[in-house]
């Protein structure tokens, strides 16, 4: 099968489901990720560390529902786009960077029959942009980066860092201190000062999966 045909069944997955609530997102992805329970278990981690990093930063909480939705979406387009034999998914470089751009765009695509997720899917795609504006799919910069995009990548790299398989070695002292190396030119200075004031409450993966902000409560 290929990409344009993954694009329209994931689509189609979406539209058919009638997705309007955060409840059957969760269990459409639950479907969908079926067959790769640490790709589900990892979105559901890297949730928890956008929500606590926004509420350390005063977000409104119909923003904090929209970042959490673009948490749990924010891979959704490696189901369409794998990722390529080899490749680093923290790389910036190239032919990898080009890539991860056509899966955050896909998840765009996948979801613009569902006007529920559309405010996820923009945080998601402007997700791996840099602060400097050397960041992909546009070149945004500084606050013309959406603020939910600028969460998500700090706590994606965090947790692609420290809990999947490729990346075991690295500890969260020694991701903290490559965040804090790229802070002002990959990440947003802000959200990394915030990140760290909050860090040693990287969460494990929960299950059930419920909702971050539920499991604050």
């Amino acid at each position: 099968m290929g990409v344009a045909d993954r694009v329209s069944r994931l689509t189609s997955a979406f539209s058919e489901n009638a997705i309007g609530t955060s409840a059957t997102l969760q269990a459409l992805l639950i479907r969908l990720y079926r067959g790769d329970p640490e790709a589900l278990a990892h979105a559901h981690r890297v949730a928890l560390l956008s929500v606590r990093i926004g509420e350390e930063l005063g977000m409104a909480a119909r923003a904090l529902d929209d970042l959490e939705q673009a948490s749990w979406l924010h891979d959704l387009g490696r189901l369409a786009i794998p990722d390529m034999p080899g490749a680093d998914p923290e790389s910036l470089d190239g032919e990898g960077d080009r890539h991860r751009s056509e899966q955050v765009r896909a998840v765009q695509s996948i979801t613009q029959g569902t006007p529920f997720l559309h405010p996820a899917a923009e945080i998601v795609v402007a997700s791996r942009e840099c602060f400097d504006g050397s960041g992909v799919p546009t070149g945004l910069r500084g606050d013309a980066i959406p603020f939910g995009a600028r969460i998500l990548h700090v706590a994606d790299v965090f947790d692609s860092l420290t809990s999947l398989c490729i990346a075991l070695a690295f500890t969260t002292e020694s991701v903290n201190v490559e965040l804090v190396r790229h802070s002002g030119s990959r990440f947003d200075p802000d959200v990394v000062a915030a990140w760290l004031r909050c860090s040693d409450e990287a969460p494990a993966a929960p299950v059930p999966w419920l909702s971050s902000r539920e499991r604050r409560v």
